[in-house]
């Protein structure tokens, strides 16, 4: 199980394409990993996020969301060897 004692992030994204390959690539080697998702874009305080105030003229969609992985402490040398190899 992986918990925020013993984890470590293997990466940092705003690429969906790119976090799907490091996930096909963590499960085939058979490496538990955790990923949370940040939407940049909202906001728990304000209804409608950032965006009812700054409209999305000139907004780059591909950077709303930005993606951490992370696996167990562990793992993590193989998690990095496998990413440097085949990303």
């Amino acid at each position: 199980m992986i918990t925020f004692l013993n984890r470590k992030e293997v990466c940092v994204t705003f690429d969906m394409n790119k976090q799907a390959e490091i996930r096909d690539l963590l499960q085939g080697a058979d490496i538990d990993y955790v990923i949370r998702t940040k939407n940049r874009t909202g906001s728990a305080f304000v209804r409608g996020g950032t965006r009812a105030y700054t409209g999305s003229f000139g907004h780059n969609q591909m950077m709303d969301y930005e993606y951490h992985i992370y696996v167990h402490k562990d793992d993590y040398e193989e998690a990095m060897y496998l990413i440097r190899e085949k990303v």
